[in-house]
């Protein structure tokens, strides 16, 4: 009798697939314009995440302090959107965020017949640490998405492995600007969390990468100058400008704390689609005839909790109570092993 190993949550369907050069001059200029013209925006950790038990549950690392803080995590990274759903926030980016372009990259990586676009954001920062351990992008699932689901509870789904009949295939076209060639770099780990991570090296300029992030663990290298990555005022409501055609400007409230350039920034623009193997797959995503619920991926989690013998007090409000959030994440931890040399995981300094 033979046996099948179940393949690990966190391997993705194909390793990572350099695209150079990938969108055109004037759609360049649209997309920065965008990102110049709107605004303020907010940090990256301030969209999806609000206590450090969350953000755990999504990329903790190995050796996880108990007092861990959400703070110890920030780095000045800002995000924003282009468009959620069928939904585009900025008419300029339309016709891109509809195009074939974007979807048929997804489509071939998952050799799937169906697709539709699920969102387009952007990632923009200065000098910076990367407290980042390595994380892995939110899974959509039949009823739970990132639009009604938190972020933290979408990677213990991931992580548990309990939901694979629910999930909807996803892939990501990711470009990255990073003039410098001071870090700035893109680690991954494409054979799982337990083995050694591969990386591309900056600079980047109009570098798209093809992935299957939901299940690649990966990060942000650190970038620019040593001596200019602390932004020690930095809080969770800090937000980014831009000041004329080459300068970002980070603020708390009205108050500038911190000035980069344009060519000292490290900036990605990041695309989701579903991919659906057949419209039977498609139809019952867009008809809801198989969706999980909230209720339903608890009942899930305490049942295999349970199974597992672990003993807990089952919270009135799962969704709120961080002692269970920090019991789901112990339970279903993996964090990346390694890293490269050139590459290593900074770590806040001790708090006094």
């Amino acid at each position: 009798m033979t046996t099948t190993a179940k393949r690990h949550p966190l391997i993705p369907v194909a390793p990572p697939e350099v695209l150079h050069g990938f969108y055109t001059p004037q759609e360049i200029v649209t997309l920065f314009g965008v990102v110049r013209e709107h605004g303020p925006w907010r940090l990256v950790l301030a969209h999806h995440f609000a206590s450090a038990e969350e953000y755990l549950a999504t990329s903790g690392g190995r050796d996880r302090k108990q007092d861990a803080r959400l703070s110890d995590f920030t780095a000045p990274v800002f995000r924003g959107y282009f468009a959620r759903e069928a939904a585009v926030i900025h008419d300029e980016v339309r016709d891109l965020y509809f195009s074939r372009k974007l979807l048929e990259p997804v489509l071939r990586l998952h050799n799937a017949r169906y697709g539709m676009p699920l969102n387009l954001l952007f990632n923009l920062g200065g000098p910076s640490h990367s407290f980042d351990a390595g994380h892995f992008d939110s899974s959509t699932w039949r009823g739970m998405t990132v639009v009604n689901t938190p972020v933290w509870l979408l990677s213990v789904m991931s992580k548990s492995g309990l939901f694979d009949a629910w999930e909807v295939k996803s892939g990501q076209v990711i470009t990255y600007f990073c003039p410098s060639d001071v870090g700035g770099g893109f680690t991954y780990w494409p054979d799982g969390p337990d083995l050694p991570p591969q990386r591309s090296a900056a600079p980047f300029d109009n570098t798209a990468i093809l992935s299957d992030n939901s299940h690649m663990y990966h990060r942000r290298e650190a970038n620019g100058p040593h001596e200019r990555r602390d932004t020690t005022e930095l809080t969770m409501t800090s937000s980014l400008s831009s000041h004329g055609d080459d300068a970002w400007v980070v603020r708390n409230g009205d108050r500038e704390i911190e000035r980069f350039s344009h060519r000292e920034s490290r900036s990605l623009f990041h695309y989701t689609a579903l991919a659906f193997d057949d419209l039977a797959d498609m139809t019952r995503y867009l008809d809801h005839t198989d969706d999980l619920t909230s209720d339903k991926v608890f009942e899930i989690l305490v049942a295999d909790l349970k199974t597992r013998g672990i003993r807990f007090s089952e919270p009135s409000d799962p969704m709120a109570d961080r002692e269970f959030v920090a019991l789901l994440t112990d339970t279903y931890a993996m964090a990346p092993r390694n890293y490269p040399a050139e590459a290593p995981l900074d770590v806040h300094a001790a708090r006094p």
